[in-house]
């Protein structure tokens, strides 16, 4: 006969059997795709710049966010990259030349996020401070091999298939005898308007964006002015942006740019980098409060690299922050940038990586996985 206890061993090892056999039928779950992805890029903002805001303003935003990562910056040509290189890294996954936009060295386009979401049925967007043809903004919509011939970018915009082109830019897009600055007498806005293009250029009107799956808003005819003179004009455009974009049931992509905190470090002026870096960081927090309600939207915020070489020695010139601003170069700097998540799939974005690395995980998130 069995002991009593023998039988309760026995009991005990058919449980722990039984339960390993019902686990195998159990799927773990795995990490939730977001509908939506939103991109942040801050262009010319790397540690430096982050440090001497928190330092003059406390704690910003993107650096409370869950996921911190950091990311080289080189291009396939030179040790530093220029904001076209970056851009196609950071839209497409490859490596390109300075001054080559959603190409390959050898002129190959290449696909871009953006794209990718309108391929999935997804609503895209591009929000910047500057005018929508400069590099970055560029990188997301176009394929040129060079940033600089502004007017055929504005022209390649008329049927890259984005669906809000946000800021600034029209002199790029209208001729002369309308206000522009074309030469060819193209009025490429309404080329755009006749593609079911909504055109809108005072802020006051951001309200007609309602119902409109395709809008053009230019609120100046080449960059809005650095801020604070512009106002919280970044924060209308985003809040307007998001409105619209999150009618698609498909979910959308949207890319804001902070792009004059490049300006200011080209400049070698701090204190107005700083107010950039304080606008790019408020836009942040109308991001961050749209992706926490909404609970699909994963949120992720860079640099395309670091601008002005920027170091914050000891001194006693600027009382209010007890730090000198000194700068190295009025270019730009081979130093890593952050990378911060928020959102589901935020965790992918942990770690040192390329900024190559960046696009992968979006399209990987999304579905595809991009070949090296």
């Amino acid at each position: 006969m069995f002991s009593l206890n023998k039988i309760l061993l026995y009991l005990l090892f058919f449980t722990v059997i039984s339960s390993v056999y019902s686990c195998q039928d159990v799927k773990v779950e795995e990490d939730p795709m977001p509908k939506n992805i939103i991109l942040l890029i801050g262009d010319g903002m790397s540690y430096p710049q982050i440090s001497a805001t928190e330092y003059a303003h406390g704690e910003l935003n993107m650096t409370k966010m869950p996921v911190h990562g950091i990311i080289t910056t080189y291009a396939s040509d030179r040790k530093v990259t220029d904001s076209a290189s970056s851009a196609t890294a950071l839209a497409a996954g490859h490596k390109t030349n300075n001054g080559m936009l959603g190409v390959l060295p050898d002129g190959t386009p290449v696909q871009s996020i953006a794209h990718y979401a309108s391929e999935l049925g997804k609503s895209t967007g591009l929000l910047a401070s500057s005018r929508i043809t400069h590099a970055t903004p560029a990188g997301f919509a176009i394929h040129h091999e060079s940033r600089n011939d502004y007017y055929i970018i504005a022209e390649k915009y008329v049927n890259s298939g984005i669906d809000l082109l946000l800021g600034a830019g029209w002199n790029d897009f209208l001729p002369e005898s309308e206000g522009g600055t074309r030469s060819d007498d193209r009025n490429l806005i309404s080329e755009m308007e006749t593609q079911g293009y909504l055109y809108i250029d005072d802020e006051n009107n951001l309200g007609q964006l309602s119902g409109h799956d395709k809008a053009i808003v230019f609120l100046e005819g080449q960059d809005l002015n650095p801020f604070p003179e512009r106002g919280d004009q970044m924060g209308r455009l985003t809040v307007a942006a998001l409105d619209q974009l999150s009618q698609n049931a498909e979910g959308f992509f949207l890319m804001i740019e902070g792009s004059q905190i490049d300006w200011a470090g080209h400049a070698n002026e701090a204190e107005w980098m700083k107010q950039e870096m304080l606008d790019f960081d408020a836009v942040l927090g109308h991001v961050l409060e749209f992706a926490e309600k909404d609970g699909n939207t994963l949120v992720v915020v860079t640099a395309d690299h670091e601008t002005g070489g920027l170091t914050l020695p000891s001194g006693i010139d600027d009382e209010s922050d007890g730090v000198r601003y000194e700068y190295s170069t009025g270019g730009h700097t081979a130093l890593h940038v952050p990378v911060f998540g928020f959102g589901p799939s935020s965790e992918r974005f942990e770690g040192s990586y390329d900024n190559t690395d960046v696009a992968k995980k979006l399209f990987s998130i999304w579905g595809r996985n991009l070949e090296d």
